[in-house]
């Protein structure tokens, strides 16, 4: 058990000290409330009782100023006087209303003041006799009313009324400060027992935090570390006692991670790494982001190998349809193909030579098709063998790509003008290891090599339709020839047979004319 109890107070020693300071913090604030609540009370009960007992004592007070008051108007004659008495005389209903509403409040029936007020009520109309009388002239007769000193009952009743209201005032005044001494009394104790247990308690609570606070720094600085090597490494200065930015910049990588695997699995292979550069690029060689764009790079290269093939496929089915469709026609066969390969490989101009061998030994190559901007140009023209880099060309065999073209050479014409082509590709078209014809390209670009691997796959098929359609012109020729033979001969034959009859009647002839001669 008592295991149990380490092991949870080493998890959860911060939580129960910080509940119990807390606690005791709260138990404080309660009797610190209570004790402000108790003296504001006290004070307000003290004050009360003071104002009872103040108001109180303006009664008797009251009397004697008017006492002097009336003596001294008497005396004198001074209206001030009267005013004097009069202003006393309208403080009196207020003062004993008060009274009236404020005695219950101090366990003191309302009905202890009726004498009271009699008395005062009785004396101020014998004050306001005695005005009157010296107002009159009758000095005398309001002396008299002076000199039986009516304030003497006035007074005894006041002395019976404090009587009875002291006593409850000073009652009333020891309890509540008795109260409030016994209150504070109690909040000194808590003070002392919340300082001789919140301190230690706070020194735990704080060796705790400090050793935890290492413990976290030291685990986001590893975690920061880890961030780096394994996701992604920005270069920048990380503030490991912000925890939140240490965070924050491992959910970003995270998230950038998950987008950049989204963005692949839809095969968008242009999609960036934000923050990859090549100042960073060496640190970030091994690690997630790294990895990533490595990956990128390879499916992007696998895709555009996959585009290049079914763009070289389907341009070389098209050549084999235009092949197909034309094969008994050689000279649009040779326009259609030279056509479509120009526009296919995106050049400006193209042209196309066969080799032309004649019976009398004259063999050259010979312009069969020529296109320029989806315009057939019917040129004439004949090269020699070894001639220039066409003629050249047919007797290496091998293709050639000129990247700096002769000035003059050859014009690219366009809706702008004319201009020089920045590349000119030569490629024979070979049968059997045989050139049986050079096509030459002219482009403002260089072709890449898919774009060569193509050219090869489509002049190879060209070849060997134009070598299956020479063979068969050459086949259809021979038989020709050899009809026109055959006719000869049969022409010849019966001319002989003619000839042969005509030889025989006129044997016949002499025959009979021998027979004749004899006879």
């Amino acid at each position: 058990m008592s295991q149990y109890f380490r092991k949870v107070f080493r998890k959860q020693g911060i939580k129960i000290a910080l509940c119990l300071v807390a606690s005791l913090i709260l138990v404080d604030t309660l009797l610190t409330y209570r004790y402000k609540s108790t003296m504001n009370q006290n004070l307000t009960t003290q004050d009360r009782l003071n104002e009872i007992a103040a108001r109180k004592g303006t009664i008797i007070a009251d009397l004697n100023n008017i006492d002097m008051s009336l003596r001294g108007f008497l005396l004198v004659g001074n209206e001030a006087f009267v005013e004097t008495y009069q202003k006393i005389k309208s403080q009196h209903g207020p003062t004993m209303k008060f009274l009236e509403n404020s005695l219950p409040e101090i366990g003191i029936p309302a009905t202890s003041l009726s004498e009271m007020t009699k008395m005062l009520d009785k004396y101020f109309l014998l004050m306001d006799r005695v005005i009157a009388l010296a107002r009159a002239g009758n000095q005398d007769d309001a002396l008299k009313i002076i000199k039986e000193d009516h304030s003497r009952a006035v007074w005894q009743t006041y002395m019976n009324l404090s009587a009875i209201i002291d006593p409850v005032i000073l009652e009333q005044k020891g309890a509540s400060q008795d109260s409030y001494n016994s209150l504070l009394k109690m909040n000194l104790i808590f003070q002392l027992v919340l300082f001789l247990i919140g301190i230690p308690t706070l020194i735990y609570t704080i060796v705790r935090l400090t050793r935890d606070g290492y413990k976290r720094t030291a685990l986001f600085r590893q975690l920061d570390v880890q961030n780096r090597k394994l996701i992604f490494d920005s270069n920048k200065e990380t503030d490991i006692d912000d925890e939140n930015l240490v965070i924050n910049d491992i959910i970003l990588n995270l998230n950038k991670a998950a987008t950049f695997i989204k963005a692949m699995a839809k095969a968008d292979y242009d999609v960036e790494w934000e923050g990859f550069t090549k100042a960073n690029s060496d640190t970030n060689k091994h690690n997630i982001s790294g990895e990533l764009l490595m990956m990128r790079e390879g499916m992007k290269q696998r895709q555009g190998e996959a585009v290049r093939q079914q763009w070289a496929s389907k341009g070389l089915n098209r050549v084999a349809e235009i092949i197909r469709d034309h094969q008994t026609n050689f000279q649009i066969l040779c326009e259609s193909t030279l056509a479509f390969l120009v526009k296919y490989i995106k050049a400006q101009q193209g042209a196309l030579f066969v080799i032309n061998d004649e019976e009398d030994g004259d063999t050259h190559l010979e312009l069969i098709s020529c296109y320029a901007f989806d315009k057939k140009k019917f040129i004439s023209k004949r090269v020699e063998i070894g001639e220039g880099v066409l003629g050249q060309t047919f007797l290496e065999g091998e293709p050639v790509y000129l990247t700096e073209v002769p000035k003059d050479y050859i014009k690219i014409t366009s809706g702008l003008g004319e201009s020089n082509p920045r590349c000119l590709t030569i490629y024979p078209l070979k049968q059997n290891e045989a050139v049986v014809a050079v096509i030459e390209i002219a482009s403002f670009d260089v072709p890449d090599q898919y774009v060569k691997e193509f050219l090869a796959g489509a002049a190879k098929s060209l070849a060997a339709s134009i070598v299956a359609i020479q063979s068969s012109v050459r086949t259809r020729l021979l038989l020709e020839k050899a009809n026109q033979q055959t006719e000869e001969l049969r022409s010849q034959e019966e001319e002989m047979r003619q000839n042969m009859e005509e030889l025989e009647a006129t044997q016949e002839e002499m025959k009979r004319r021998e027979v004749d001669v004899k006879d």
